[in-house]
């Protein structure tokens, strides 16, 4: 099972943000939507994970995670990420005002010893596109450019986060991310 740090998003933004999601779904296009009490702003990745690792890394996050400040966020737009002809991933753009969560991100990278993601930018993922059928031909006007081209720039106002959270992924039905520790931000 893979383990990831994240940030956890306030109740408001994750609301509000699944309000944006419900109006996306309304195009009915094909993709797997993520469940609104699984968004989360993914800052370190850290795959799979014996159990004796797992259980010690929460001491060895402990001096990172003590003086983490929220960052200053703000829902952009949506982006994607992957495939050819249709985006593997589809999420919803941060605008990171003072570049906070790449600090977070280099200082958990230098913290733990894990090589920095070079592409690394906030986002919250939203859904997960499926390849539709030869039978389902979008509607004129509803493909996913068109979805990209009327929400690329919208502002869906502040995202505020919470906390910074190490969670692993589950296989199954039920929540998706199980919780193994979580470690408030400091307000700014």
């Amino acid at each position: 099972m893979n383990h990831f740090l994240a940030l956890k998003l306030a109740d408001a933004p994750r609301d509000r943000l699944a309000q944006v999601a419900q109006r996306l779904q309304a195009w009915e296009l094909p993709a797997t939507w993520v469940d609104p009490e699984n968004y989360h702003l993914t800052v370190a990745f850290l795959g799979e994970l014996a159990a004796d690792e797992a259980h010690l890394l929460p001491s060895a996050i402990d001096l990172v995670a003590c003086g983490l400040r929220r960052p200053d966020l703000r829902f952009s737009g949506i982006g994607a990420a992957g495939g050819r002809s249709e985006p593997r991933t589809v999420f919803a753009a941060l605008t990171d005002i003072d570049a906070r969560c790449a600090d977070i991100h280099l200082d958990l990278c230098a913290g733990l010893d894990l090589t920095r993601d070079p592409a690394f930018a906030p986002h919250v993922t939203i859904c997960h596109p499926r390849r539709a059928g030869a039978w389902q031909t979008p509607a004129p006007g509803r493909t996913w450019s068109d979805l990209f081209l009327a929400n690329g720039l919208a502002d869906w106002g502040t995202c505020e986060t919470t906390d910074l959270v190490f969670y692993r992924r589950r296989e199954g039905p039920g929540s998706r991310y199980e919780v193994l520790a979580d470690w408030p931000l400091v307000a700014v």
